[in-house]
């Protein structure tokens, strides 16, 4: 079993009722049937069968299907037919790519274009496609500038959601630059320069672009969180180079005094050269965490949290802000813990905040930390510190 076989199985394991439509039965899916996260019950389609053409696995998986009346087996041209994939209720294709170019296109097994179609056209229907960033050797890329010389079997226009080890992203309805931007984030950090100035010699991204620290960041996905607020999901994760524009939408719909709160100042602007140092991080010196509501690649941003260190002192400096829609729903709060537990564990020694005395929401919220707060007032501003050695 492969390491990418192994991932999908261990992400699938608390999952309930699954139902399977592919084109190999293997002992993976077997593991999970008798485990009853596979019943097969809510397919919307052949519903209480497995569906396959073929089977490849042990000699236990073999007895499993002699005779089983919950496995049906078909020819290729029906288990692989778009349509017939199509009619599954909320049908999730995955496949694993062998080789993906800076705008989309991918290389891959000819079946796999397939799925990836069927599954788009399913109600709720999803495709993903797994990729590994290198070859075996780690000496190459498998994401490369422009495919070349191979057969592209699944055109950029058809994909949609993409994972590799450094991340994920939604290509479906992106720009060629977010496109390229987003292709580069999820790559080895190890050939993210290479690809970065490859795409400005081809002309796909323009010559001002920069992915700044994100060059070398690692998206530390342990940071995720998803919390429910007045029943909507919102997603708290670090943010990512292709959020630029997301957030400085934020920004632009944030209400006059939550932006006075926010930088202690009137504000009507906020170009991309500004807004890019909070998408473009290490998340090491520099971590912003984001709230977004809404499916994932489209979401909206409710709420920015920023960390940035000071190196002089090893203090962070954070700042927030929140929607006026979805204040005092306990997502910043839950934002500067976060916050304040990646910072630690990095090194730092605590954290610092500057704001006016009369953002009370920010002062609030910074007690909420389990640390002695120290608060000072030097005629324009209240300074806010806690040191991590210190706590309340």
């Amino acid at each position: 079993m492969d390491a990418a076989s192994q991932a999908t199985i261990q992400a699938l394991c608390d999952k309930n009722d699954l139902g399977v439509h592919s084109q190999f039965v293997s002992d993976d899916i077997m593991h999970l049937y008798s485990q009853g996260v596979i019943t097969n019950r809510l397919k919307g389609f052949n519903e209480g069968k497995i569906v396959a053409s073929a089977a490849i696995g042990s000699r236990n998986l073999y007895e499993f299907l002699d005779n089983n009346p919950a496995v049906d087996f078909h020819p290729s041209d029906y288990v692989n037919d778009p349509f017939i994939i199509s009619r599954h209720h909320r049908m999730v294709s995955m496949n694993v790519a062998r080789t993906m170019d800076l705008t989309g296109q991918v290389e891959v097994e000819a079946s796999a274009v397939d799925f990836v179609r069927g599954a788009k056209r399913s109600p709720g229907g999803k495709s993903i496609l797994m990729l590994f960033s290198t070859s075996d050797d780690g000496r190459s890329s498998n994401i490369v500038p422009i495919l070349s010389n191979t057969n592209v079997a699944v055109p950029r226009a058809d994909v949609h959601y993409v994972a590799t080890e450094y991340g994920t992203f939604n290509l479906f309805g992106k720009s060629l630059q977010e496109r390229v931007v987003g292709m580069i984030s999820i790559a080895h950090p190890n050939f993210r320069e290479a690809l970065f100035a490859d795409a400005k010699t081809l002309g796909l991204i323009g010559p001002e672009r920069t992915l700044g620290e994100a060059v070398h960041g690692i998206y530390p996905v342990k940071l995720e969180e998803t919390m429910v607020v007045e029943g909507e999901e919102v997603t708290i994760r670090p943010a990512k180079p292709v959020d630029e524009r997301r957030i400085q939408e934020h920004f632009y719909n944030l209400d006059k005094d939550d932006i006075f709160s926010r930088f202690m100042h009137e504000k009507t602007s906020f170009p991309r050269s500004e807004v890019e140092a909070r998408s473009q991080i290490d998340y090491v010196k520099d971590l912003t965490l984001l709230a977004v509501v809404g499916e994932f690649g489209f979401g909206r941003v409710v709420a920015v949290g920023e960390c940035m260190l000071i190196t002089k002192t090893n203090m962070a400096e954070v700042a927030f802000s929140v929607n006026k829609n979805f204040q005092g729903k306990g997502i910043a709060r839950r934002m500067i813990r976060k916050l304040a537990e990646a910072a630690r564990e990095n090194g730092v020694f605590g954290l610092i905040a500057y704001t006016t005395p009369g953002n009370q929401a920010m002062i609030r919220l910074f007690k909420t930390l389990p640390f002695k707060v120290k608060s000072a007032f030097d005629g324009e501003g209240v300074s806010l510190t806690c040191r991590f050695d210190e706590l309340d």
